[in-house]
C-alpha cells in the first residue's frame, strides 16, 4: 500500500494555519493512499473548500455521515470538526483549499466583510454546506471550483488573483443563498466547543497515560456520556480516538527513521513497542517496518519518475 507522505500533515490535527505570505493552499488527495484510509478527525483555522474528482467516499461533520460521489463537494467554515473515510470499495481522488479571510478582504474591519461575511462566519449553525449539481446555485459553484484547479493545474503569473476572484463569487452565491434562521442548540454548541478542547489537550498530553475514566473528568462528564461525546463527534470511542491519534501523529516520526520504535512508542504515549506496533498494525493494516519500507518505495518511484510527465 503507497501513502501520500507529502499530505500526511493534512491528516490528523491539528494543522499549521497557512503563513501571513500564503492565501490559500490546495492538495489533491487519494482517500486509498492516505494512512489507514481516513482524514483523521481535525478542524482548520482557515475555510476550506472540498471537491470529489472522482469516485467516492463517507465524509463526517456535525454528528452526520455523507456520501459524497465524483463532481459534489463541501464548505466548511473556520473551526469545523470534519473527517472522510473509503466506502465500501470504491476509491476517491479529491482536493482541498484551504482560503484564508484574506483572500475576501485583508482586514476584518472592512466594511463588507462586516456586513457580508462576519455574519456567515460567525453565526451558529453555519458550520458546513453541502454542494450537489442538481441544485441550480450549489452547481455554479462547483463550476467554479473546477475552474480553480484548471487554474491551479497550469497556473501562469497572476493565478492567485483569479483564484481569489471565485472565492468572492462563490461567497456571493451562498450569502443570498443560504438561510441563516436555524440557531445550533445550547447543548449542541457546548459540544462542540469542549470536543475542540479535549482533542486540543489530547494532543498536547500526547505522551502520557490516559484512561477513559481521565478523559471523561477532564469533559467534566460521566464516562457514558464522555464516549457519546466522541461518537457525535468523531465517530470514535474516547480510547479509540487517542490510540488512533497517536498512530498518526507518529507517522513524521516513523518517516524521519532517526529513532527507535521503543522511543517512538514512548513519545506517544504506548507502554512498549509491541503495543505500538500491534496499534499501528490495527489502525493502518500495516507494522511501522512495512510502513518505512512503502515510503522508501514511494520516494523512489518518485525520484526515478519522468522529471516533467512524472509529476502529480
Amino acid at each position: 500500500m503507497n501513502y501520500d507522505i507529502c499530505h500526511s500533515s493534512i491528516t490528523y490535527f491539528p494543522l499549521l494555519p497557512l503563513s501571513k505570505t500564503v492565501s490559500f493552499e490546495r492538495k489533491v488527495l487519494d482517500i486509498r493512499q492516505m494512512p489507514a484510509q481516513v482524514l483523521f478527525p481535525h478542524w482548520d483555522d482557515e475555510f476550506e473548500f472540498i471537491y470529489v474528482l472522482s469516485g467516492m467516499m463517507e465524509f463526517r461533520v456535525r454528528q452526520k455521515a455523507f456520501l459524497v460521489s465524483s463532481g459534489e463537494g463541501f464548505f466548511l467554515n473556520t473551526g469545523e470538526i470534519h473527517s472522510a473515510c473509503t466506502y465500501q470499495s470504491y476509491d476517491c481522488r479529491f482536493v482541498i483549499y484551504r482560503i484564508c479571510p484574506s483572500v475576501l478582504f485583508q482586514t476584518e474591519d472592512n466594511p463588507l466583510y462586516q456586513k457580508y461575511i462576519k455574519p456567515l462566519v460567525d453565526h451558529p449553525s453555519f458550520g458546513f454546506l453541502t454542494f450537489v449539481p442538481k441544485v441550480p446555485w450549489q452547481k455554479y459553484i462547483l463550476e467554479m471550483i473546477r475552474k480553480m484547479n484548471d487554474i491551479c493545474d497550469r497556473p501562469v503569473d497572476g493565478y492567485e488573483l483569479k483564484i481569489n476572484h471565485f472565492v468572492n463569487e462563490i461567497f456571493y452565491y451562498i450569502f443570498h443563498n443560504v438561510n441563516l434562521s436555524k440557531e445550533l442548540s445550547l447543548k449542541e454548541s457546548r459540544d462542540l466547543e469542549r470536543m475542540k478542547d479535549v482533542m486540543i489537550y489530547l494532543t498536547k498530553t500526547i505522551n502520557q497515560k490516559h484512561t477513559l475514566a481521565d478523559i471523561a473528568s477532564y469533559c467534566h462528564l460521566s464516562n457514558s456520556e464522555c464516549c457519546r461525546l466522541f461518537q457525535r463527534n468523531v465517530h470514535l470511542s474516547p480510547v479509540d480516538y487517542l490510540n488512533q491519534l497517536r498512530i498518526h501523529m507518529s507517522l513524521s516520526e516513523i518517516i524521519k527513521h532517526e529513532k527507535k520504535i521503543t522511543d517512538i512508542a514512548k513519545m506517544y504515549g504506548f507502554s512498549g513497542s509491541s503495543y505500538f506496533s500491534e496499534m499501528f498494525k490495527k489502525t493502518l493494516g500495516i507494522t511501522p517496518r512495512a510502513f518505512y519500507k512503502s515510503v522508501l518505495q514511494q520516494q523512489t518511484l518518485s525520484s526515478n519518475a519522468d522529471p516533467i510527465h512524472g509529476r502529480r
